[in-house]
């Protein structure tokens, strides 16, 4: 798997054996609908799997990324992927349950221009996630959501003051893109 713009473009991610990648067409589509929000963005990666999305946007000039994830072998992942593009000092990884950790980054004053939420397909999982990041604030006014799930899923067009701006479908996923606040960024 490759990455796909930016300073880092073509160069090679891990990927950790059981995680399902967002597809490097799909991750080119969602960057050209974001291209103008990344830059010096504070980006978080949730449900990181191999970081793709985090990393792109890296690559793409955004200032910081947080990645988190469940699973040791997908952070390890993550690890060897920041090392290797050597992005030390704007990554920093995470282990635990998104939804705990989303929480714990409220608690702590935590707050990001740009979430990518890439959990589990078919469990409502987004729509869980997306509820929980209403109930502990940790995006920034006017901040952008990016979420992906399954074409078939159906979530909600608001959540709390996420108003969905973007609904693309491409295959078997499907990219959904919140805005925070006002509706002016229209993508």
């Amino acid at each position: 798997m490759k990455i796909t713009r930016g300073i880092y473009k073509r160069k090679n991610i891990v990927v950790a054996p059981g995680v399902r990648p967002v597809l490097e067409r799909v991750r080119e589509a969602c960057f050209n609908m974001v291209r103008d929000i990344v830059p010096d963005a504070a980006v978080l990666d949730l449900f990181a799997g191999s970081g793709a999305l985090g990393l792109e946007a890296l690559s793409c000039g955004a200032k910081t990324c947080l990645f988190i994830d469940n699973s040791k072998s997908a952070l390890d992942a993550v690890t060897a992927n920041i090392e290797a593009l050597g992005v030390f000092s704007a990554a920093k990884t995470a282990y635990g349950d998104a939804f705990e950790k989303i929480k714990e980054l409220s608690l702590r004053k935590y707050s990001f221009d740009l979430v990518f939420l890439d959990p589990p397909y078919g469990r409502d999982s987004l729509s869980g996630v997306l509820q929980r990041l209403v109930e502990y604030d940790i995006v920034c006014p006017f901040g952008f959501l990016v979420g992906f799930c399954a074409a078939y899923e159906d979530i909600a067009d608001k959540y709390g003051d996420f108003s969905q701006i973007a609904n693309k479908k491409y295959g078997q996923t499907r990219v959904l893109i919140y805005e925070k606040g006002d509706l002016s960024g229209n993508l």
